[in-house]
């Protein structure tokens, strides 16, 4: 397919090119590597296309870019990639429209490559094999050219085509559409405001990394190291059989122990964790599972120390994680980190970490969801939901609720809002270190259903839509669309999803309140609830002020009923004391 561009390589070219799109409320761009420099920027207007060649117009391209960009949004596919090579120059483009996001958001085909992303939608097989090709040569070939261009074209193609669909969604917030990206693009979708705004907060999230205590993390390998052998050497001679080999556990369990564990696909005797864990309270299974465990946490330290770089490590995250809208996490997945490791993280130099998270916010999010007034009002009223739940199940006042009652009624809660049975609940209970009979269970269940009616009657609904349909569909709060096929989807997606939407429209507010105090201030990590920023000294306090009350602010705009709270701390590591 023939595209016209103009192939810009000469400095006196520029202000046609600035004539042509300056008066655009946005304009569709890509770019080319060559290396760790961008070769490339490709952009255009509705008709017209321009390849800016970086490499001859230098610092005179850059400033022009930096200039034009500034006043403009910018749509692409994957900008988070273009994104981390235009901050380098000092680029930041006013708003971003992602056409891979947007993919994802109507989430009709499997995959948000661009080759898939416009086969789906404009019929179009792209060739994406001169994306190899060598960007960094003194003269670039028409067909490298003619590629950077058609790619501009195809994303401009696709732009009017998802943003009409994306604007079809049902849900609408006010509050959103007097944002940037709302005005520049046209965009009413509120969950599309968030995801496309918070591209570049993905970017420089990316760009950031968190930093390491090197001299920590290396004590705590060796310990891990030494407690592993000491674990394994222990097993070995009280049970002569190797703890690491799952051949050598299966024959020890089911034929010296008599345990019941089921068979592989192979008809091997399984003995992952999740077969383990039917039998986590028999001493050997504990001793496996512990070793297991230490296992997993040295392998985590190992993968961090590999990952360094200085003393930072840089994750690369998935903005669209999950169908959920969660984020994720890879090389390495600094979302996992069991709390007992976070210690290995420590603001460089005279930096502080702010560290927050919305305190019971699923069941605050599931309350809203399903209507339960009775959870509602004793959110409204400030109530301790725990000890109140726990006084329901237990005949007793909340003021006699023991911790250890407590910590049973959080696994209630937590529990069977997402309708699990009365073994999952057995079952549940263990994490929280609480040991129930499965009568007990049974007992609890229905006497939380019986006064938690409202989620009842949601599962029966979800449950009598996958048989009759095969499917549930519904949107989170916010308006995030979701397709679930089983029960425990969905009861999870639209919490859990709904608890997405918050968590990135709060570091989007506290991004925009930051700029407006002038306070340099670093979101370093993200936690499904909880937001980790990096800080100057002297900051940390308003920085902690300005991000509770960013949180508190998002809460209001979701939750339109249930108070959100929020649990802020200030730390030299990633910890609360």
């Amino acid at each position: 397919m023939s595209v016209r561009y103009s192939y810009i390589t000469s400095k006196e070219k520029l202000s046609r090119v600035y004539e042509s799109l300056r008066e655009k409320p946005y304009v569709f761009l890509d770019t080319e590597i060559s290396g760790d420099k961008i070769r490339l920027i490709q952009m255009g207007g509705k008709e017209d296309i321009y390849i800016l060649d970086l490499f001859e117009l230098r610092d005179e391209g850059i400033l022009f870019v930096k200039k034009l960009l500034s006043e403009k949004g910018i749509v692409g596919h994957n900008l988070k990639f273009d994104l981390r090579y235009l901050y380098s120059y000092g680029i930041e483009p006013y708003a971003v429209f992602d056409t891979m996001i947007a993919s994802q958001l109507l989430g009709i085909t499997d995959k948000h490559s661009l080759q898939r992303v416009a086969m789906h939608y404009l019929g179009q097989v792209l060739d994406k094999g001169l994306q190899a090709s060598d960007w960094g040569k003194s003269f670039l070939g028409k067909d490298q050219l003619d590629y950077a261009a058609l790619d501009v074209k195809v994303v401009r193609d696709l732009f009017y085509i998802l943003l009409e669909k994306l604007n079809q969604a049902p849900h609408r917030e006010d509050i959103l559409q007097r944002t940037k990206t709302s005005k520049v693009f046209g965009l009413v979708n509120p969950v599309a405001i968030v995801e496309m705004a918070f591209v570049q907060e993905t970017a420089k999230l990316e760009l950031r990394g968190i930093p390491v205590d090197r001299e920590e993390l290396e004590r705590k390998l060796k310990e891990e190291e030494k407690r592993l052998q000491r674990r394994v050497m222990d097993f070995m001679m009280k049970h002569r059989v190797d703890p690491m080999s799952p051949k050598q556990v299966g024959e020890l369990l089911t034929k010296k122990y008599h345990l019941e564990l089921p068979k592989t696909d192979k008809g091997n005797v399984s003995t992952d964790d999740k077969a383990l864990a039917e039998h986590s309270l028999h001493p050997v299974v504990a001793e496996i599972l512990e070793i297991r465990s230490i296992k997993k946490t040295l392998e985590k330290l190992q993968e961090i120390k590999e990952k360094l770089k200085g003393s930072r490590v840089y994750p690369e995250f998935k903005q669209i994680g999950a169908i959920t809208g969660r984020m994720a996490s890879i090389n390495p997945n600094v979302q996992n980190i069991p709390r007992h490791l976070r210690g290995i993280f420590k603001a460089e130099g005279d930096n502080l970490f702010v560290i927050a998270d919305f305190s019971q916010i699923e069941l605050r999010i599931a309350s809203e969801y399903v209507g339960e007034e009775k959870m509602i009002k004793a959110f409204q009223e400030g109530k301790d939901l725990h000890k109140y739940t726990a006084s329901l199940f237990l005949n007793k006042p909340e003021e006699e609720i023991t911790k250890e009652e407590r910590q049973l009624a959080k696994a209630v809660n937590f529990g069977l809002i997402y309708g699990i049975s009365a073994k999952g609940l057995v079952e549940y209970a263990k994490t929280y270190g609480i040991n129930l009979s499965l009568e007990a269970a049974q007992k609890i269940r229905e006497s939380f259903f019986e006064y938690y009616t409202s989620f009842r009657e949601w599962h029966e609904r979800v449950k009598r839509e996958l048989k009759d349909f095969g499917e549930t569909r519904g949107y989170t709060l916010l308006g995030r669309q979701y397709i679930a096929h089983t029960f425990p989807d969905g009861t999870n997606y639209p919490i859990q999803g709904t608890g997405a939407d918050l968590l990135k429209l709060s570091v989007l507010m506290f991004d925009a309140e930051l700029k407006k105090h002038g306070i340099q201030a670093y979101v370093v990590n993200l936690v499904h609830d909880e937001i980790l920023v990096e800080c100057n000294q002297k900051d940390a306090e308003k920085v902690k002020e300005i991000l509770q009350n960013a949180m508190l602010k998002a809460g209001k705009i979701i939750l339109k009923r249930v108070p959100v709270e929020v649990e802020v701390a200030i730390n030299k590591k990633w910890e609360k004391d």
